[in-house]
């Protein structure tokens, strides 16, 4: 029988890049996206690039506490962090989210059941590792609807 930890990790993954039960996965529409439109800004919203980022920053907050780190933050550079302008800033983007994902993998394969209830030590505020990892999959699903409506106000009109 599955355990909590199990259902959280499939959960991780389905979201990530299956089939999750509200559409589309995180990669399946990241890879959608123009490589050439990640930089485009509507008003001041932020850049799809800079969302993708964003993301990898609290995913590297989750996998860094998960391996002992207590005293890991997210500073308010790395929280949006200046995207490179590169041809390849959009694929090394999204490999870094990759192998974030297998690292968080990997991390919560290795958490304990036991732990779920636990406060996460050194968090400015009081919140349960249960939290903390759903949580990572509720920011990550968040930031994929603003990508997904950025991708559609950016993408260029079809001539009919």
């Amino acid at each position: 029988m599955a355990t909590e930890v199990d259902r959280i990790a499939r959960l991780l993954e389905k979201t990530f890049d299956k089939q999750p039960w509200y559409g589309s996965s995180v990669m399946s529409i990241l890879k959608e996206v123009d490589p050439a439109q990640v930089h485009n800004r509507i008003g001041q919203a932020h850049t799809m690039i800079e969302l993708v980022l964003h993301m990898t920053a609290w995913r590297t907050f989750a996998l860094r506490r998960l391996s002992g780190d207590t005293t890991y933050q997210v500073t308010d550079k790395l929280n949006f962090p200046k995207p490179s302008t590169k041809a390849d800033a959009w694929s090394n983007a999204l490999k870094s989210l990759e192998t974030n994902q297998r690292e968080l993998l990997s991390a919560v394969g290795k958490f304990s059941d036991d732990k779920l209830g636990e406060l996460v030590p050194g968090a400015s505020h009081k919140y349960t590792w249960y939290t903390l990892l759903h949580g990572i999959i509720d920011h990550d699903v968040y930031h994929l609807g603003q990508i997904a409506i950025l991708q559609k106000a950016v993408r260029p009109l079809k001539a009919v």
